[in-house]
C-alpha cells in the first residue's frame, strides 16, 4: 500500500476546521470519554462510505466484481472490452488492486485523523477502531496476511501480520472498543453526538457495541476451524455481553442514504446495464419459492418466460445486450446498503450452537429466527411456512438464451432443519445454516466466498469460464485475491516476507487462507 498523501490528511484536517462546533466545549474538555481538542465527527461518515461500498465505482469493484460472482449474489454483464477479470479467475492486476487499496485509502487518513484528534482514546477512537476491523477483516478475508498491526499515521508501506496475529489483533481492538463504548453508556446511557454524521445508527452506541460483539462473532465463526477453543472463547464472550449482539432488525446495520449527497452505488451499476442476478442465488430461490425475490431482483423480461431469471457468472465476452432481459438487483438511487444484519448474526450462532458452544439457544432456533428476521428485514411474510417446508428443493439452471449455460444445482435440501441426530444429519444442517445465510445476505457476497471456501457450503455456481493461469479449479474455486503489482514495487521486502505466511508460500489466487482450508 502506499503512503497516504500530506494533501488528503490536509483537505481532511481544513474540513474539520471549518466544520460548526458542537456548543458542548466545556462538558467536552470534562468528559474522560471525549476528544480533548476539536470534534472530528465529520469523518465518520466518509468512514461508513468505505464501510457500505456506496459510491458507484467502489460498489461496482467490491460488490459486483469479485465478492458478487464468488459469493454466487450477481453476475457482472459486461467485458469493458478487457479479457481478463475476476469473474473468469484471471483478473489483471490493474482491477486487482482497486479493491485493497481503496479500503486502505478511505479509511486511514479518516481514521488517524480521528486518533489523533482524539488522543487516541475516549468514544470516537473507539467506535473508529470498530469500523477500522469491519473494514480490514474484509480485506483479511480478500487476501489474507495483511499490514494491521504495524500501521502508522501516513504509511503503511509495513511489515505484513501473518492471519492469526491480525485476526487476533482485530479482536482485542473490539475488545477495546467495547470497553469503552460499555463504559460511557453505564455512565450515560443517553449520550449521543453523531445524530447527523452516523448514517448506520444515527449515533447510538449501544447499538454499535451490538455491532463490535457481532464482529466478534463472526470473526470466532472464521477462523473456528484453526483456532476452536479461542473461537470459542470469543464467541461466547460476545453473546453473553450486557449488550449482546445484534438480534433484532432494529439492529441492522445499513448505510441509509438521507441527502443527495450520496446515492445506492449499485442502483448506477444498474443503470449501466452492467449488473445481473446471479444464476446460483436465484436457482436457489425458484426451488424453494421464496418470496424474498420480489425485494432483492427485478422479474425478468423474456419472451415466453415470467417470473426471475439469473446469469451464469464468468462467461467470457459477455455483453451487455447478452442478458439485458434477464432479472437485475431491485434497488434505487435511495435504496439503504446492507453493512451487516441481524439475520446473518442468528445464523453465525446457529452454527456456534451446533458446534457445541452456548450461544443462548439451539442451533435449530438460530436457524428459524434467522429466516424470520430476513423475512421481516424486508417486510416480506410467509416465514413459518417457508421454515417448515420440507418439499421444495433448489431447482437447476436451465438459461433460457442457450442451454450450454446450464448448471445442475448440487443442493437437494429443503429449507425445514432436520432433527436427526448423527454426523450426516449435522452436516447437512450446517449446509442449511450457510445456504440461508447466503440468501438472507444478499446482495454481500464477501460472506458467502468465506463461507464456501472455509466449509464447502453453500454450493456456489462456479464460473463458467475458468481461464486461471494460477490452478484455480472449478470445484475450489478462487479462494484469494493476490498482491497487487503496486505493492511489490513498494513494499517487496514485506510482500516477499507475507508470502511465507501463506500456506503454499506463493502469492496465488488458488492458495488457501489460514482459516479456509476444509473445502
Amino acid at each position: 500500500m502506499k503512503k497516504v498523501t500530506t494533501r488528503f490528511i490536509a483537505f481532511a484536517l481544513l474540513i474539520l476546521f471549518m466544520c460548526n462546533c458542537t456548543g458542548k466545549f466545556e462538558e467536552y474538555n470534562s468528559n474522560p470519554y471525549q476528544p480533548t481538542e476539536l470534534n472530528p465527527r465529520l469523518l465518520f461518515a466518509q468512514i461508513i462510505s468505505c464501510m457500505s461500498s456506496i459510491q458507484e465505482n467502489p460498489a461496482q469493484r467490491n460488490i459486483t466484481f469479485w465478492s458478487g460472482p464468488f459469493g454466487g449474489m450477481l453476475t457482472p454483464s459486461s467485458s469493458w472490452s478487457r479479457t481478463q477479470h475476476f469473474y473468469t479467475y484471471n483478473v489483471d492486476d490493474d482491477w486487482n488492486k482497486r479493491s485493497v487499496n481503496l479500503y486502505f485509502n478511505n479509511l486511514y487518513p479518516n481514521y488517524f485523523s480521528i486518533e489523533k484528534f482524539s488522543n487516541a482514546s475516549g468514544h470516537y477512537y473507539a467506535l473508529a477502531k470498530i469500523m477500522r476491523v469491519h473494514i480490514m477483516q474484509m480485506v483479511a478475508t480478500m487476501q489474507g496476511p495483511l499490514p494491521y498491526t504495524k500501521v502508522s499515521n501516513g504509511e503503511y508501506s509495513v511489515g505484513y501480520d501473518n492471519e492469526e496475529t491480525a485476526w487476533k489483533a482485530m479482536v482485542d481492538d473490539l475488545d477495546y472498543s467495547i470497553g469503552v463504548l460499555t463504559s460511557l453508556m453505564n455512565t450515560d446511557p443517553g449520550f449521543n453526538e453523531l445524530t447527523t454524521e452516523d448514517r448506520v445508527y444515527g449515533g447510538d452506541y449501544k447499538l454499535w457495541i451490538k455491532f463490535a460483539n457481532s464482529l466478534k462473532l463472526r470473526i470466532a465463526i472464521r477462523i473456528s476451524g484453526v483456532a476452536d477453543t479461542y473461537a470459542q472463547r470469543i464467541a461466547e464472550e460476545a453473546v453473553s455481553h450486557p449488550y449482546g449482539v445484534m438480534d433484532s432488525n432494529a439492529s441492522d446495520a445499513y448505510d441509509i442514504i438521507t441527502n443527495t449527497n450520496y446515492k445506492n452505488g449499485l442502483a448506477s451499476v444498474n443503470d449501466w446495464k452492467e449488473v445481473r442476478a446471479n444464476a446460483c442465488i436465484v436457482s436457489f430461490m425458484n426451488g424453494y419459492q421464496d418470496p424474498r425475490r420480489s425485494s432483492y431482483f427485478t422479474q425478468a423480461s423474456i419472451p415466453g418466460k415470467t417470473g426471475y431469471y439469473g446469469v451464469r457468472s464468468g462467461i467470457q465476452g459477455i455483453t451487455t445486450d447478452m442478458f439485458v432481459n434477464y432479472s437485475t438487483v431491485n434497488v434505487d438511487a435511495k435504496s439503504p446498503m446492507l453493512i451487516f444484519n441481524s439475520a446473518e448474526v442468528a445464523f453465525l450462532r446457529a452454527e456456534g450452537a451446533l458446534k457445541g458452544w452456548n450461544m443462548g439457544g439451539t442451533a435449530k432456533d438460530f436457524y428459524n429466527e434467522g429466516i424470520r428476521l430476513s423475512f421481516s428485514e424486508h417486510g416480506i411474510s410467509g416465514a413459518d411456512s417457508y421454515i417448515t417446508n420440507n418439499t421444495n428443493v433448489p431447482e437447476d439452471y436451465d438459461c433460457p438464451l442457450d442451454s450450454k449455460y446450464n448448471y445442475t444445482n448440487p443442493c437437494k435440501l429443503t429449507v425445514a432443519w432436520d432433527d436427526g441426530s448423527g454426523a450426516d444429519v449435522k452436516e447437512k444442517n450446517l449446509e442449511r445454516i450457510l445456504t440461508q445465510k447466503m440468501i438472507a445476505n444478499f446482495p454481500i457476497g464477501n460472506e458467502t466466498w468465506a463461507d464456501f471456501r472455509r466449509t464447502g457450503y453453500p454450493a456456489v455456481f462456479p464460473a463458467y469460464d475458468n481461464l486461471s493461469t494460477q490452478g484455480v479449479t472449478k470445484e475450489r474455486q478462487q479462494r484469494r485475491l493476490r498482491f497487487s503489482e503496486d505493492e511489490y514495487k513498494s513494499n517487496g521486502t514485506s510482500i516477499a516476507e507475507a508470502c511465507t505466511f501463506l500456506s503454499s508460500g506463493q502469492d496465488t489466487e488458488a492458495t488457501d487462507l489460514w482459516w479456509a482450508k476444509k473445502n
